[in-house]
């Protein structure tokens, strides 16, 4: 019996990940983040954030309750920070997760 490959592409953007979906997600409960920052770093104020020109194009960012979604579902998106060069997403619908780490007791989210 053949097993399917259950692993999903997915970008690396210091410590912000974009997993893409295999389906669009429902926005009707979402909140829309209109300036397109996707998370703002606490030491430096630099932010990993969608382009206003992926913006203009039809990208979107959601929240859902404490969840992170971006869909770029026509002509991909650009994802820009000041310290990390940017990255190119593929037309899609992503996850957006912030890196985990385990200290020895816990995990906890990491920062750049």
């Amino acid at each position: 019996m053949e097993e399917k490959n259950h692993k999903q592409p997915f970008w690396r953007q210091g410590d912000i990940y974009f997993v893409k979906l295999d389906r669009d997600f429902d926005t009707k409960e979402a909140v829309t983040v209109k300036d397109g920052v996707i998370a703002r770093g606490e030491m430096t104020g630099h932010s990993h954030r969608v382009s206003q020109s992926s913006l203009a194009a039809g990208a979107a960012l959601y929240h859902f309750g404490r969840a992170l979604y971006l869909r770029a579902e026509k002509a991909g998106a650009t994802v820009v920070h000041d310290e990390h060069g940017p990255i190119e997403l593929p037309a899609g619908s992503y996850a957006v997760v912030n890196q985990q780490e385990f200290d020895g007791l816990r995990w906890r989210q990491v920062y750049d």
